[in-house]
């Protein structure tokens, strides 16, 4: 079954409920206030089949005092049925209806021309062409009109193949996986909390899980209805009934979103791309207060203007709108724009990034995003977005405003991308020159201390780059083979500190390794050994050159140097003095090495580390 939306529009009192009564045999007036009033307050949903397709029609309220609930019906529809008397014509509210599914990207589908029983037949030539001069300047201008009456019957064939022939209009993009936009809530005796909506951008099936949006509360579907039957699958673009499961009434409220967890998030900016029609009555202000109807909700957001101080009518700008509430959208979603007072459409926004950052400064480089957001150009909106983060970007915020899945946005970067991180891209000159950066700051550390092994890592790193282009530039360095990464430090791999040792300095390693060789086991504290200028460098490449080893006495918080030599005939004592399961304590071991506890405590733990002894309890054992 392919299912179409159609939102019926009009002027009040033009007969669009009457229509889709004739139309379907369903009253979408419910509400006892509706058929006192014989006036429609909220939309109503009526449908009918067309062998493999059926159109769920949206009967929008009329009046002007209705707006909201005539966007909210609206939300999701795929084209407009228009219903215009044919003997009252053009009203006020027949050109805002047009002018919000225009701005809602509404397909201007057909023109019911009601009430012809009350047209003279030889009149209705002249009144049909009337009727079509006053919709020239309209989306409408061009679109199917038809005569008829639910009163005689008359053209409602005509109506019902049309309406069939709109079952074929192509889907237009949707959101990143589930979006139901809540226009009622209920509770159904023994069920529980149902909610409706039109579905888009997936199917759904019971027991899937959905966020509520508004808390971020997950909740699962107990049973899904279409058109008032138990379906074992809900389709995109189907009116959809839910039974909610564990969630009170008092939780959900019409205007809330339920979206596929991880799809959606809320926020206080939202970036789009505001149109005002020619139609028009005044320009839309830098800064100025409005109201913003989006899907079933509505909200009040401030208008920032990103590229000028006013948007004229018949011209279009790109802003941000700065909501007081966090606010749920996607990208590609329609706005509805409205003042306060007077109370009246003033145009129609499409939102480009539904997560937006505050915009402060750089405008700039956010209207080159948003300009490359509009059409969704994949490589023109990575580039503009590295270039607004420090010349990299993650693929999950290029989706969102591609309105792409990444996959899509992987294959369509181009050459002129790097992925330099799992779901992170940067241009391929900014990899290069983060790339070339660290080299030549490493390149520029040895040479001012050229007998430092290698330099901290972090003090090489480029504290200006957003961390994973410099992680990058270290990763793609040592994977080349151009520096080696020990720890926290890092060396160019050509870099010999023993290459730029002075006759000064050779002698000076040779006094240091002579004075360690004679202290054995009980070598001066490092304060003293290292008393003359670039010792700290020379005992390094001595540690390096394994003449040296360096200890840690933790209880003490001090760094103890030993020679090799030394360190090698301790361990040689210990095996003599504790063959094969001897036992030997701390206490033991120290005796036998003729040292203190100073020393025997690092000395043991090196041991334990390298193999050479095994601990058991408060004893060790040699190896």
């Amino acid at each position: 079954m392919t299912p179409c939306p159609v939102v019926v529009i009009g002027h009040v009192d033009h007969g669009k409920t009457t229509l889709v009564r004739a139309l379907t045999g369903i009253d979408t007036d419910r509400l006892p206030e509706e058929k006192a009033r014989g006036l429609s307050i909220t939309a109503g949903f009526a449908y009918r089949r067309y062998g493999d397709a059926v159109i769920d029609l949206i009967d929008a309220p009329g009046h002007e005092n209705f707006i909201r609930a005539m966007v909210s019906g609206a939300s999701g529809a795929r084209a407009a049925l228009l219903v215009l008397s044919a003997t009252d014509g053009v009203q006020p509210q027949t050109r805002e209806h047009i002018q919000i599914v225009d701005a809602l990207g509404i397909y201007p589908g057909l023109i019911a021309l009601t009430k012809a029983d009350l047209v003279a037949s030889a009149e209705r030539e002249k009144r049909t062409a009337d009727l079509r001069a006053a919709l020239a300047g309209t989306s409408f201008r061009d679109a199917p009109m038809i005569l008829c009456s639910a009163v005689t019957g008359e053209g409602l064939e005509n109506l019902h193949g049309a309406l069939e022939g709109l079952s074929g209009l192509p889907v237009a993009p949707g959101p990143p996986g589930v979006f139901l936009a809540i226009d009622r809530v209920f509770v159904s005796e023994g069920h529980g909390v149902v909610v409706t909506g039109t579905l888009l951008g997936g199917s759904l099936r019971p027991e899937d899980e959905l966020v509520l949006a508004s808390s971020a509360q997950v909740v699962t579907i107990r049973r899904i209805q279409v058109r008032g039957c138990d379906v074992p699958e809900a389709q995109a673009g189907e009116r959809t009934a839910l039974n909610l499961r564990a969630i009170a009434s008092g939780e959900v409220k019409p205007g809330d979103i339920l979206c596929s967890p991880g799809t959606c998030s809320a926020s206080l900016n939202t970036d789009v791309v505001i149109e005002i029609p020619l139609s028009a009555s005044r320009a839309l202000r830098h800064m100025e207060d409005v109201r913003i109807l989006y899907a079933t909700a509505h909200a009040a957001a401030t208008v920032r203007l990103l590229d000028a101080k006013q948007i004229g009518p018949g011209e279009k700008g790109f802003a941000q709108l700065r909501f007081a509430a966090p606010v749920t959208a996607f990208a590609g979603q329609r706005a509805i724009l409205r003042s306060f007072s007077p109370q009246q459409t003033l145009g129609g926004a499409v939102v480009l990034d539904p997560a937006a950052a505050p915009v402060k400064a750089g405008r700039a480089l956010r209207l080159a995003t948003l300009r490359a957001a509009e059409p969704g150009d994949v490589p023109a909106l990575a580039g503009a977005l590295a270039e607004e983060h420090g010349g990299c970007v993650r693929l999950e915020d290029i989706s969102r405003l591609a309105r792409a899945p990444v996959s899509q946005v992987r294959a369509r970067l181009g050459d002129g991308f790097i992925e330099i991180a799992e779901g992170v891209a940067a241009t391929a000159a900014a990899g290069g020159l983060a790339v070339e950066g660290y080299r030549a700051r490493l390149s520029a550390f040895h040479r001012a201390n050229p007998l430092k092994l290698r330099a901290l890592r972090s003090d090489i790193t480029d504290a200006r780059l957003p961390p994973a282009l410099a992680q990058h530039a270290e990763t793609a360095l040592a994977a080349a083979g151009t520096v080696r990464l020990s720890g926290a430090y890092a060396a160019l791999a050509g870099h010999d500190p023993s290459d730029h040792l002075t006759p000064e300095n050779a002698a000076r390693m040779e006094a240091l390794t002579r004075e360690l060789a004679s202290a054995g086991l009980a070598p001066a504290g490092i304060d003293v050994l290292m008393r003359a200028p670039g010792d700290e460098d020379l005992i390094a490449l001595l540690i390096e050159a394994g003449t040296v080893i360096r200890l840690y006495n933790v209880s003490l918080k001090q760094t103890i140097l030993f020679h090799a030599d030394a360190v090698r005939d301790a361990a040689r004592i210990l095996r003599e003095s504790f063959p094969g399961e001897a036992a030997f304590t701390t206490g033991e071991a120290r005796i036998a090495l003729r040292t203190s506890r100073k020393y025997i405590v690092p000395l043991l733990e090196h041991f334990d580390a390298a193999g050479i002894t095994r601990r058991k309890g408060d004893t060790r054992y040699t190896v």
